[in-house]
């Protein structure tokens, strides 16, 4: 399920850097328009691919229930994320994906 997680956290953030506004407190600048559609393009496979995972980790109805509550939180960690250490944002997102590297290698 943390994998799950991590793949929800960055559809969400990819879709939130696709934004002015975030993409600016990010980085230096507003996203060209191909970046925009890019990070867009981006966030539907990560969904899709925690969708998966989730119905693999359980039947589809409780995989659909449990997907849609990862994906919740996670755009919950990343509202607040982005609200209190709006630097934190990337890091955390790279700090769920060897996490969950790590759970399965473990």
């Amino acid at each position: 399920m943390l994998t799950a997680f991590a793949f929800a956290y960055l559809a969400v953030l990819a879709l939130c850097l696709a934004m002015n506004r975030h993409h600016k407190a990010l980085f230096t600048g507003e996203p060209s328009p191909l970046r925009r559609q890019l990070l867009r393009l981006v966030a539907l496979p990560l969904m899709a691919l925690s969708l998966a995972l989730c119905i693999r980790d359980a039947d589809v109805e409780l995989g659909i229930l449990f997907w849609l509550a990862l994906l919740m939180l996670a755009t919950l960690a990343l509202v607040l994320t982005l609200a209190w250490r709006q630097r934190w944002a990337m890091p955390l997102a790279g700090l769920l994906l060897v996490s969950s590297a790590l759970t399965h290698l473990g």
